[in-house]
């Protein structure tokens, strides 16, 4: 089966600084990604050359086996859904609004259809932020803007979802919920990519784990291989060690 995702060989740099060089993956729909690294390893900027935002220096991104930059962005808005690391907490919208932004490529006319209306509220619904649809986005705290945040991308509903640490803000059931969704969003067909640095939460809901050091990818591994193949810890921290917990499920110790 061809890959959705086809990551082939792509390097980039600012002025004076090597971002990472090289980097190659193939992905495909069904899969639930945790990407992972240490600050400054490049994870975002790797995000942001998938959904064209920024253009490698070296290497090329294939959708469905075809270059980003033959795509027009509303085809890529089809295709790819964009949480990105941060968002400007003082947007002036509602947020059933800003929710219904999601909704812009289905559009077809200057207003939203009932199909819309539908599609977003089911995502506040998941995120739950369906009580807040009337408040406006700045007044919300940190957690609440993220759950409307996730819900404007699920409301997308693209074949690709790039999240930057989705789980960023939210408590710890949301934390749970917000990977559970992209589990059963994976589990239905699409292709689901996070930045994480929680490992228990990526070994309990991930299949597959692709960390960068160094420049580079320097880890590619199954979610099942990972815990007999240990030797990834390392990579991220060497106060680090993968046990079983109850049950028999693996759990990340900090020593």
């Amino acid at each position: 089966m061809s890959p959705f995702l086809d990551v082939q060989n792509i390097s980039f740099s600012y002025p004076g600084r090597n971002v990472f060089d090289e980097v190659s993956f193939e992905a495909h729909e069904g899969e639930f990604i945790a990407l992972m690294g240490c600050n400054g390893a490049g994870k975002s900027t790797l995000m942001d050359t998938i959904v064209r935002l920024r253009d490698p220096s070296r290497g090329c991104v294939l959708l469905q086996g075809i270059p980003l930059a033959n795509l027009s962005f509303d085809q890529l808005s089809h295709l790819v859904s964009h949480l990105p690391q941060s968002v400007r907490a003082d947007l002036p919208y509602s947020v059933e609004q800003l929710v219904l932004m999601g909704r812009y490529p289905h559009r077809t006319s200057w207003f939203e259809s009932a199909e819309d209306f539908e599609v977003a509220k089911a995502a506040m619904q998941r995120t739950e932020c369906w009580d807040h649809r009337g408040r406006r986005f700045s007044t919300l705290s940190g957690g609440e803007r993220q759950r409307v945040l996730l819900a404007a991308c699920l409301a997308q509903q693209a074949r690709l979802l790039l999240w930057d640490e989705p789980s960023v803000f939210l408590d710890i059931d949301q934390q749970l919920a917000c990977f559970q969704l992209l589990k059963e969003e994976a589990a239905s067909g699409k292709l689901c990519i996070a930045v994480t640095h929680d490992v228990n939460l990526a070994l309990a809901y991930c299949s597959r784990f692709i960390i960068l050091a160094d420049h580079r990818l320097a880890v590619d591994i199954s979610a099942s291989e990972a815990v007999t193949r240990t030797g990834w810890l390392d990579v991220l921290s060497s106060k680090l060690q993968l046990m079983l917990g109850p049950g028999g499920k693996p759990r990340v110790w900090y020593q």
